[in-house]
């Protein structure tokens, strides 16, 4: 797992969003949207940081979700959590420093997955909005 990746942990159904709906809700949002590979590229501004964004439904991410929320109260529902998106991140300071296209792509994404938001830098696991309450 890469040191700067912010991840939004969620069970795959049949509507679940793929990398196509991702562009199109991020897109909605205001963001710059551009596809590259099996990746999309999203900057809030020009010369904003630029985050990449994966969607990964292979055998290690129900094993990493497991892993993660191990010993949390979310530890259960994770364990249902068969795909991800996975937010890398270039450069933690600038992204931190700039921090609204950071919080604008995880919300957009934990809200149209209702999945759980995992941030590899401090350890941070929050549930989507519909759990916490």
């Amino acid at each position: 797992m890469a040191d700067d990746v912010s991840m939004v942990f969620f069970a795959s159904k049949a509507d679940s969003p793929d990398l196509d709906a991702a562009s199109r809700l991020l897109i909605a949002q205001g963001l710059d949207v551009a596809a590259d590979g099996d990746a999309l590229v999203v900057q809030w501004e020009e010369d904003g940081p630029a985050l990449r964004i994966r969607l990964s439904a292979a055998p290690h991410v129900s094993a990493e979700a497991i892993d993660i929320a191990k010993d949390t109260m979310h530890a259960t529902a994770m364990r249902e959590c068969d795909a991800r998106f996975e937010i890398d991140i270039e450069d933690l300071d600038e992204t931190l420093d700039e921090i609204n296209t950071l919080i604008e792509v995880q919300a957009t994404l934990q809200d149209a997955t209702g999945g759980y938001l995992f941030n590899s830098w401090n350890g941070e696991l929050s549930a989507p909005d519909s759990s916490q309450a």
